[in-house]
Parts: structure tokens; sequence; C-alpha cells
């Protein structure tokens, strides 16, 4: 009888181990496509214009950067910014003079990168944004999913008249919180368009979307990955005006960011929209992907006491 168990097992060894095959999913290089990283900014510190080529699909290795492009910033009147890729890396910077910094509210801009006989522009406007009333800590006890500790809010109001779009940055210790769910955007003083939330206080999910998110792994919620803040903490809270397709871009890359969550059956990831414009393009060329964005910020630092 046992001999007979044994050769069952064995059998069942066999068959499942026979199951096994190794595939090799062949995947096309795709399009040589262009990455432009355009966020600019009136803080006074070097602006930076991105530009990579996408990588293949199992490609780990970080995107190459793109080199020997001709890349400038006009705006309205007439004054040129241009960009230098100094070190030869793809990083294209531009650094203001002491006391000065990029650009003026309300004016519009447009970005131009030529590249190898082609012409890349877009067109973005440095709209207003609102001054930041306050931050508050407050010192909350534990509870379910949430450690004791301090944890912060935003105070800010909208600008009256409808339109205004805004990104919420938070940063804990000099350093930015960037998860996707930490992804902090207002239409006025909502989520989106039509919310009838003009010109008053930013609703509670994003005066309170300025603390830090837990990890999370195989569906659970890490709590010990949820340090609230603590005494001596810095929080630095900064708003950045959005153009609306700006916004709308923010809103497409938050769902493909956190589609991983939603299984196997999830619609699959697909390019974001895009305002780089290829001049002149062949039907078949690959088209750009990225984005250019011109923000003026308000910005309040606040150490936890």
């Amino acid at each position: 009888m046992k001999i007979y168990n044994i050769l069952i097992a064995c059998s069942l060894v066999f068959l499942l181990s026979s199951c096994e095959d190794v595939i090799d999913v062949d995947l096309a290089e795709g399009d040589n496509q262009m990455v432009v990283d355009a966020w600019i900014n009136n803080k006074a510190e070097t602006q930076t214009v991105r530009l990579v080529r996408a990588s293949p699909y199992f490609d780990s290795n970080p995107s190459p950067g793109i080199t020997g492009a001709s890349v400038s910033i006009t705006d309205n009147e007439g004054e040129v910014f241009d960009f230098i890729d100094a070190d030869n890396d793809g990083d294209y910077t531009w650094t203001p003079e002491a006391g000065n910094t990029f650009g003026k509210t309300n004016n519009v801009y447009q970005l131009r990168i030529e590249l190898d006989g082609e012409v890349y522009t877009s067109t973005s406007a440095m709209l207003r944004v609102p001054a930041i009333d306050s931050i508050t800590t407050t010192f909350e006890e534990e509870s379910l999913g949430q450690p004791e500790g301090y944890y912060a809010e935003l105070f800010a109001k909208d600008i009256n008249g409808p339109g205004d779009a805004y990104w919420i940055k938070t940063y804990k210790n000099g350093q930015f919180l960037n998860k996707p769910g930490e992804l902090n955007i207002a239409f006025d003083a909502g989520f989106t368009a039509g919310a009838m939330v003009d010109g008053v206080t930013f609703i509670t999910p994003i005066r309170t979307n300025v603390n830090r998110l837990a990890d999370s792994g195989d569906g659970a919620i890490d709590v010990d990955s949820l340090p609230p803040y603590i005494l001596g903490d810095s929080v630095r809270i900064e708003i950045h005006s959005l153009n609306l397709d700006a916004f709308f871009f923010l809103q497409e890359a938050q769902v493909q960011m956190t589609l991983g969550d939603a299984g196997i059956f999830a619609n699959p990831p697909a390019n974001v929209s895009t305002n780089i414009i290829q001049e002149n393009a062949p039907a078949d060329a690959p088209r750009p992907v990225g984005f250019f964005n011109i923000s003026s910020v308000s910005a309040m630092e606040k150490r936890v006491e």
C-alpha cells in the first residue's frame, strides 16, 4: 500500500511539473517618444525642462536624457528665457538672478524645443494663486488605523471667480509627499468643475491631505509606515496655480498611477493627454508626451511646537 501511495505521489509531481511552460514575451520596442517634463514656477530657484526618451517596457534603467536640443520659453511681451543643458544630461535649466524670479502673473508663455530639425511647442499662462491663511497642527489620540501624533491642516480660500485650479504640494522636513494618493489638486475650492464651491475655503479633504499616507503592500495598509508629525517637524505647504489642461492632465495621471490597485480586470494604462505639439509632424511620426505648465506659487512653513 505504501508503494502504491509513493507511485501516485511521484505521478502527480511529474504531471504538475510537466504543465509548467516558460513563456518568453517578446514585446515590440515601441515608438521612440520624446518625454517633456516642463513644470515651471516663479519660486526663486533654478527652473528645469527635462527631456528624455521613453524606455522599453521591461527596461528598468532610467530613461536616457535627450541632449543637443535648443530649449527656450518666450512670453507675450517678447522676453526670452534660454534653458541650457550645461551637464549634457537632458536637464535644461534657467537660473534667475539674485532677487528675481521667473515670469509675471497673467503673462502667456510659449515653450519651444528644436531637435534634429524638428520643432515642438506648447503654450501656458502664469495664473493667479491664493495666499495661505494658516497651517494648524493638532494632536490626535490613537484610533483605528491611525497612530497618535500631530496632524496638519491647511487653511486657504479660493479666489473669487470660477475656473481656478491648484496643485497643493506638501513637504515634511523638506521631503516632498509624492505618493499617488498624496497628489492634492483642487478645482476652485473642491475636487471637480461644477461643484459650486467658488470663492470659499478649501473643502476638508483638500485641507487635510497634507499628511503622509501609509504605505501599502499586497492590499494591506502598513500603519507603522504612517508616522504623524512630531514636535520639531517642519511642514511646508505650497499652492501652485494650474492651467485647466494641466489640472485634467494630473487627474488622468493620478488615475493611471492607481490602476494597479484595481486588480486584473482594470483597464490597461494608456498615455495621458499632452499639450506638447510637434509642428509639421508626419502622420507616422511618434508623438511626444509630457506636459508644460507655468505656475505662480504661494507658500507657508510651520514647525510643530
